[in-house]
């Protein structure tokens, strides 16, 4: 990825960054975690919140501090749609979409997160 478009989608505001990923998702069918024997979480409001990256440039960038060991991994869109999303619902956790080194991260009930990407997924059928 060049090194501006990167700085320019990473200086986006939360909101703007949570549209990015949802029309990048979309469109490449990816979404990107980041693991190490387990999936990378963190903790907001006391709950687990589980975060996702547009990109695995995005991901990689945020593998620091507790996540030093953690490398970027893709999840195939449609297991997010349908396996993790849902599971997620269920165990009453949190997505956190794409959070950035400095900045936060748009963070969203699974649900939420499943409307906005089935909606975008409809405008590509």
């Amino acid at each position: 990825m060049h090194p501006e478009k990167f700085k320019q989608v990473a200086g986006l505001p939360s909101a703007e960054r949570h549209a990015y990923f949802v029309r990048k998702v979309a469109d490449t069918q990816q979404v990107w975690g980041l693991y190490h024997a387990g999936w990378a979480t963190a903790q907001v409001d006391g709950k687990v919140a589980i975060p996702f990256w547009p990109e695995a440039a995005f991901a990689q960038a945020c593998a620091g501090g507790d996540w030093m060991d953690f490398r970027p991994r893709a999840i195939a869109l449609d297991d997010f749609l349908t396996k993790w999303l849902p599971g997620m619902a269920g165990n009453d956790q949190l997505a956190s979409v794409f959070a950035v080194p400095q900045g936060s991260a748009s963070v969203v009930a699974p649900a939420d997160l499943l409307a906005d990407l089935r909606e975008e997924v409809r405008q590509y059928e």
